[in-house]
C-alpha cells in the first residue's frame, strides 16, 4: 500500500474488514487523493475496473474540494452520487479516501453512518499531508 509501513497498511486493512462487516457494500475501496488504488475489493459480479473506478472517483473528490473551498463551508466530508438504482459514497479519509459502491438505496442511510466513523478513524491515524 503506498509508502505506509507494513504495521500502517495492517491497521488500514483492519479497518476495511470492519467496514466490510458492519455494511453490505458490493465495492469497497481504500484510495489516494492522487486516484491510485490501495485496496479494492468487490462482490463477484461486479464488473467495473477497479483503476478507473478509484481515478474517477478522485476527480470527484478533488472537485468537491474544490466548490466546498469556494463556498467557504470548511472541510469536505462525503460526496454522494445517487441514481435510480445504486449509489456511491466517497468520503474524506485524511490521506485517503473511502469509496463504497451498493444497488441496495435502502442501505444508504446505515452506510454513511458507517463510513462517517471510519473515515474519522482512518483521518486521526491519518492525517492529510502538507
Amino acid at each position: 500500500m503506498s509508502d505506509l509501513t507494513p504495521q500502517e497498511a495492517q491497521n488500514l486493512s483492519e479497518f476495511l474488514g470492519n467496514i466490510t462487516e458492519h455494511t453490505d457494500l458490493e465495492a469497497l475501496a481504500l484510495v489516494t487523493r492522487e486516484g491510485l488504488r490501495l485496496a479494492f475489493s468487490c462482490v463477484s459480479g461486479y464488473n467495473i475496473n477497479p483503476d478507473l473506478f478509484s481515478s474517477m472517483s478522485a476527480v470527484v473528490m478533488k472537485s468537491g474540494e474544490d466548490a466546498i473551498q469556494a463556498l467557504e463551508y470548511n472541510n469536505l466530508l462525503e460526496v454522494i452520487l445517487r441514481g435510480d438504482n445504486a449509489f456511491i459514497i466517497l468520503s474524506n479519509a485524511g490521506r485517503f479516501f473511502l469509496m463504497g459502491a451498493s444497488r441496495e438505496i435502502k442501505d444508504l442511510g446505515k452506510i454513511v453512518s458507517v463510513f462517517r466513523y471510519y473515515a474519522k478513524e482512518i483521518s486521526k491515524r491519518y492525517p492529510k499531508l502538507a
